[in-house]
């Protein structure tokens, strides 16, 4: 019987788990274990211990034969996936996604989101197409966006509930702003949208990015 670590469904009240994180757990084990089969059953050695820090020892100490069998190619990208799926669960990327609207690339029926991504992040913030992953503006293009999307001459842009959750201000405040910088507007139905390049120039695009 396999002697690893046991999460039960009945575990004490008050310390939640992180699903992700307790998998990610597993497939590390059971990752680093097929491996350590094969090197047994290659070598003839002794199995060691199912835990990840014998494991890893056990890999690391016959490093050297592995590199060189035909699956150390397959072994390689096997723990490279594993290692990048990890580190998206140790340290999630943190982005804000504002709705934009409807895509206004011809004949695409998709929808239109703002990306805004943590500061570090090696990835641009962009406004991109739920339905087509070549419909990308990054943010040296937004202005041909909004010309592509104004019918009027006023981009739709963002509604005050949209601005007071992404910018943590008073729903007061988003409108007072909205009149002492005359922000251009578009309505539709009951519906006010403030013109997304005239709200950014007031709050700023650092605010929005660090939240």
């Amino acid at each position: 019987m396999d002697g690893g670590d046991r999460v039960t469904a009945g575990g004490r009240p008050g310390i939640p788990l992180n699903g992700p994180a307790v998998d990610a757990r597993a497939d590390i084990r059971g990752t680093l274990a097929s491996w350590a089969d094969l090197i047994v059953e290659g070598r003839t050695v002794r199995l060691p211990l199912r835990t990840v820090p014998a494991l890893a020892a056990f890999l690391r100490r016959h490093l050297s034969w592995l590199a060189v069998h035909p699956a150390a190619e397959d072994a390689a990208a096997e723990v490279d996936a594993l290692v990048r799926r990890c580190m998206k669960i140790a340290r999630p990327r943190l982005e804000r996604r504002i709705p934009v609207g409807p895509c206004i690339a011809q004949s695409c029926r998709g929808r239109l989101t703002a990306v805004v991504r943590e500061p570090g992040s090696t990835l641009p913030p962009a406004v991109e197409c739920d339905t087509d992953r070549a419909h990308v503006w990054p943010p040296e293009r937004w202005r041909a966006l909004y010309r592509g999307r104004a019918g009027d001459g006023v981009p739709p842009g963002l509604s005050a509930r949209e601005i007071s959750s992404a910018w943590r201000i008073p729903a007061g405040t988003v409108y007072w702003l909205a009149n002492e910088h005359q922000w251009r507007r578009k309505r539709d139905g009951r519906q006010v949208f403030y013109a997304q390049e005239d709200v950014l120039q007031t709050l700023g695009r650092d605010r929005l990015t660090t939240g």
